[in-house]
């Protein structure tokens, strides 16, 4: 968990499903893994294929059906790695809960932004705090282990009348 106030600088949220039950991620990074497999067994075997020679014009059409397959099987792997997951920053000054997800070219994108007297519920267990938003949808789940943060955090969720 980060606590800091970043009022200079404002991010356009991402309409994005940030927790998603349903199997069809899954199954689509399945199918890619499954092609990537394929493509690669592709590549590899079109050397050993019989009735083609090793004239020089079937060693060309060979080598760039193995190299394109090659990059295609590559891609395809590349893109069947699930998203990482999104960082939760909760900023106590500003009273607002913020989820980011670094992009696989460095650059954050701000997937949710959610004011605490927005929250639908708050669960308090402990140190463990979930914040569930609109339409009982998890937002976020985070443990803390530093008091003063904790003590802080509980102290705005109370005074937006989240906590009891």
């Amino acid at each position: 968990m980060t606590s800091f106030a970043d009022t200079a600088i404002s991010r356009p949220s991402v309409v994005t499903v940030t927790h998603m039950l349903s199997g069809d991620r899954m199954v689509m990074r399945l199918l890619q893994r499954l092609g990537a497999v394929s493509l690669a067994m592709v590549a590899f075997f079109v050397w050993f294929a019989p009735g083609i020679g090793w004239e020089n014009d079937a060693v060309l059409l060979k080598m760039m059906v193995s190299i394109s397959a090659a990059l295609t099987a590559a891609g395809c792997w590349q893109g069947s790695t699930p998203p990482p997951p999104p960082t939760i920053e909760v900023d106590v000054a500003a009273g607002e809960l913020r989820l980011i997800r670094e992009s696989r070219i460095g650059t954050p994108q701000l997937l949710e932004r959610c004011r605490f007297a927005d929250l639908q519920l708050v669960e308090l267990m402990g140190r463990h705090i979930t914040f569930w938003g609109q339409g009982d949808r998890l937002l976020a789940e985070i443990t803390l282990s530093n008091a003063t943060a904790h003590a802080s955090l509980l102290a705005a969720l109370r005074a937006e009348g989240k906590l009891a």
